[in-house]
């Protein structure tokens, strides 16, 4: 009887123990998508619309960095965000442009114009993780500049210190990625810093860094640099801004398809 009571009592212990493991990891990744959530709900809070007049400068190992022109307007809905980007220089590709309707996330639509074409076309399917006019950011990754389908997204939180959080995200079943997972740095005032991105077999393929932050009184920011560093093509691409301009007044005609064939 003595024997029956503490192999009882074993199992039990393990039962809770195993229990209150499984709580605190289901907690961790609830916290973890808590900080990924408020990051971009400080980001967006500014205004509804902003204006960016953009520098890309793209320099690839042992050859001459070429430099781009652009401008990049983005509007915030309640439920997600529209983005259109316009080329100016060089002169080959002014009129490229890049259109993004994220605002209904079921439904997201990316249009693409090349200057030598009448019409914009649809990028859908694998395309979306090819990369973008000579840049380290695929269409993938110019949807998610401006915020995150928190829906789409499993993360968990791997680290948590004085200067912030170390979070992975991986894409849930279903969900069209070109990555298996990325790793998230957000300080402590909820800006991202960094992500990395791993390629479909696991591997390091980019790193992303917000530089030169810009923070704001009641919350909130903003990176007038971002470099991407591509360690699988020897590449990097860094973005600049050189003007930002919050406007709500931002003429809605510029969100869509057809603006880009002005």
């Amino acid at each position: 009887m003595k024997s029956l009571l503490i192999a009882l009592s074993v199992a039990l212990s393990t039962y809770v123990s195993s229990g209150a493991v499984h709580a605190e990891l289901t907690s961790k990744s609830s916290d973890a998508t808590q900080v990924v959530q408020r990051a971009w709900q400080l980001f967006r809070q500014h205004a509804a619309a902003e204006q960016e007049d953009i520098t890309l400068t793209m320099a690839k190992a042992q050859q001459t960095s070429s430099v781009k022109q652009l401008t990049r307007w983005t509007r915030f809905a309640t439920t997600g965000e529209q983005v259109v980007l316009k080329f100016n220089q060089p002169q080959a590709d002014a009129g490229m442009g890049l259109w993004l309707d994220r605002s209904d996330r079921a439904a997201q639509q990316i249009w693409l114009r090349m200057p030598s074409w009448i019409k914009a076309r649809r990028v859908s399917g694998e395309r979306q993780q090819q990369y973008f006019a000579g840049t380290d950011l695929t269409f993938e990754d110019n949807a998610q500049l401006s915020g995150e389908d928190i829906q789409a997204f499993t993360y968990r939180l791997l680290d948590e210190t004085e200067q912030g959080f170390w979070i992975e995200a991986k894409p849930k079943a279903g969900v069209e990625s070109g990555y298996s997972r990325r790793e998230i740095w957000i300080d402590r005032d909820y800006a991202i810093n960094r992500i990395d991105y791993f390629d479909p077999a696991g591997q390091l393929l980019k790193s992303m860094e917000n530089k030169k932050l810009q923070k704001f009184p009641k919350g909130g920011w903003r990176p007038n640099q971002v470099v991407i560093e591509n360690y699988q093509e020897q590449r990097r691409t860094q973005i600049d801004i050189q003007k930002r301009q919050f406007d709500s007044s931002i003429a809605s005609h510029m969100f869509s398809e057809g603006f880009l064939e002005d």
